[in-house]
């Protein structure tokens, strides 16, 4: 590795394990976040917390632990008041579509489900990772979820159900 700091975009991107792909993924997480709140989001003071949130467990595993059970029910009030909110609306599969902040969020929520998926694969390898940590980033996508109906709704743009031939 290069010893001029110029040329060396994160100090740990040689590494062999997936420690740092899960700084990468959430790293790509908070900066989808800060696209959203750069946009019309009726939803920018969460928004803004939820990357925040982002960015203090993209080094909760490396480094000290940055998330707490006090954040973890911040989040789960807020995920409770907009499935409250739109009970009517989250009872289906619909396809990731409708107003641009919407599908943003749904953007999101993929990129929350690779940290998600990067997480069990870590523990996989045997590193500790935190229950909070897997926790928070479970809550994270379903929050991304409910962020993207509840733009839907502000904006009277109705979600198209999908019908899987799968299941």
């Amino acid at each position: 590795m290069s010893q001029n700091w110029d040329l060396i975009a994160y100090p740990f991107l040689n590494e062999k394990g997936r420690l740092v792909d899960h700084e990468v993924l959430t790293d790509t997480l908070s900066s989808t976040l800060g696209m959203i709140c750069s946009l019309s989001t009726p939803l920018k003071e969460e928004t803004w917390w939820l990357m925040e949130m982002v960015l203090h467990l993209n080094g909760s595993i490396r480094g000290r632990l940055a998330v707490s059970e006090e954040d973890l029910n911040k989040g789960l009030d807020m995920l409770h008041t907009l499935k409250e909110k739109n009970k009517e609306r989250l009872n289906r599969f619909v396809y990731p579509t409708g107003h641009e902040v919407s599908s943003w969020y749904h953007i999101a929520r993929c990129q929350a489900k690779q940290v998600v998926r990067n997480l069990y694969l870590l523990e996989q390898d045997g590193l500790d990772v935190p229950q909070l940590v897997i926790d928070f980033a479970n809550l994270i996508a379903n929050l991304l979820f409910a962020f993207s109906v509840e733009v839907n709704a502000v904006f009277e743009v109705d979600e198209v159900e999908f019908i899987s031939k799968s299941y």
